[in-house]
């Protein structure tokens, strides 16, 4: 294990959670501390306290369980109560998410917090981690900020377990995982942290016409953030295949107020009659998150859960008579799109260009574009950057001629319109967009674009 022992907290990992709070007293000794291994409300029954925020809770209105244990130690004093009677605390922890070690922390080092001046960094993270825990992990931040402040390094380990996976007897890849995870906190206190860049590239599966998607994390905890930041709000996330085929899912739903359309407990009670072992509990969670089992994973494809969420949110919109607009395409051949846009940006556009029944060919540089442009004639609108590594906007604006002499429309796309656009425009761009994207917009400016390609004449 690296580092020091842990010397005020002894971890003991579960093969499973403890189903109710009658069975976690009965089977742990007193002054005992559940961290997210109780499915079964937070809070402390005598000298027993499970910090949590998933069963029988109001997601948005629940702290972490790393701030919830912040709280306990710094103003209830209850690892310095506590490690009077029992050295070291037992602390059942099941997993070894970002909330879990970080927990596992302020528990183990928590007379950094009980000093008057407390750990304003440490602070910061739990502070941080809370947001982003009790959204689910589908919080609209700034990745370069994440980067910047340490916070992906810190919680690298635990994004490296996941991508390999856990399965069940790996107490050892926990326990070693949340150490690892304390050893960066210290470093990170020290000033000797490091820097971990985003390379989270989750697939969108699909896009629901009800304002949903269906996205492939590829095992990376940061696919979600990811996500967040393209503009995505309501997730049903597929975390990882497993060996025996069974899959793992979670589903966010980004806004609590949008609860009369995606509505989780619908939908897991959906997926769960879908199940192979339908009388299992396989399907679980709050009314802003929820999932499929950890250990015994869901039956259904992801193809069979487009199906019924389709299906449960269709029927919501229907019920609050708010049915999604209905986008037919009308073209007289499916276009043809070049994107040369950066991947954050083709992620955004991809799926609602596809939606539309366009043909999509990427590139990653203006060089590309310009011999797509030369080399194929039925190109009919391109979607760019303002800036490539080899060119500008301006440079394959001037260029924006295909095989046949006709000019092909360009689109740009800028992170935002309060900039202006009055000199793109004028530099030949047919029109300006910025996320987020929207079907009904992909559509009017693909049947401009090909108005405007039909109409060009040759030169």
């Amino acid at each position: 294990m690296s580092g020091n022992p842990f010397q005020n907290i002894e971890l003991r990992v579960r093969q499973e959670r403890f189903a109710s709070w009658e069975e976690f007293l009965r089977e742990t000794p007193e002054y005992s501390v559940a961290l997210e291994v109780l499915d079964d409300v937070p809070g402390h029954r005598g000298h027993h306290v499970n910090f949590d925020h998933h069963a029988g809770v109001v997601r948005e209105a629940t702290m972490s369980a790393a701030m919830q244990a912040y709280i306990a130690v710094r103003q209830g004093h209850l690892m310095q109560r506590w490690l009077q009677k029992r050295r070291p605390v037992p602390v059942y922890v099941w997993n070894a998410d970002q909330d879990v070690c970080l927990a596992a922390f302020v528990l183990e080092y928590h007379t950094m917090l009980e000093r008057a001046e407390g750990m304003p960094t440490l602070r910061w993270i739990v502070q941080y981690n809370n947001k982003l825990d009790v959204c689910g992990g589908l919080y609209p931040v700034n990745l370069d900020d994440l980067v910047k402040n340490h916070f992906t390094w810190v919680f690298e380990p635990y994004r490296q377990q996941r991508i390999h996976g856990k399965v069940q007897g790996d107490e050892a890849l926990v326990t070693t995982t949340i150490r690892l995870v304390c050893d960066r906190l210290l470093a990170l206190l020290n000033g000797e942290a490091g820097i971990a860049p985003i390379t989270a590239r989750p697939d969108i599966l699909y896009q629901s016409p009800f304002n949903y998607v269906i996205a492939d994390e590829k095992g990376d905890p940061l696919s979600r953030l990811v996500l967040a930041s393209a503009g995505y709000t309501n997730l049903i996330s597929l975390i990882c295949k497993r060996p025996n085929g069974r899959y793992t899912y979670s589903i966010i739903r980004g806004s609590p107020y949008d609860e009369d359309i995606f509505q989780i407990p619908r939908l897991i009670e959906a997926f769960q009659a879908a199940e192979d072992y339908p009388q299992e509990k396989i399907w679980g969670g709050s009314t802003l998150a929820a999932g499929s089992d950890s250990v015994l994973g869901s039956s259904l494809h992801w193809t069979q859960i487009r199906e019924i969420a389709d299906r449960v949110v269709g029927e919501a919109h229907r019920r609050t008579s708010t049915p999604p607009l209905q986008y037919e395409a009308r073209f007289d051949h499916p276009p043809l799109v070049l994107l040369a846009v950066s991947p954050e940006t083709e992620m955004q556009l991809r799926p609602l260009l596809a939606q539309c029944g366009a043909r999509l060919h990427a590139v990653s540089s203006c060089q590309q574009a310009k011999a797509a442009l030369a080399l194929n004639p039925e190109i009919d609108a391109v979607f760019t950057n303002l800036c490539f590594s080899d060119g500008t906007f301006a440079d394959l604006a001037r260029q924006t001629a295909g095989a046949d002499g006709r000019t092909v429309p360009a689109v740009a796309c800028v992170e935002s319109l309060d900039g202006g656009c009055a000199d793109v425009l004028e530099t030949g761009a047919f029109t300006v967009l910025a996320p987020p994207f929207t079907l009904e917009q992909m559509h009017w400016v693909l049947g401009e674009c090909m108005k405007l390609h039909a109409a060009a004449p040759a030169k």
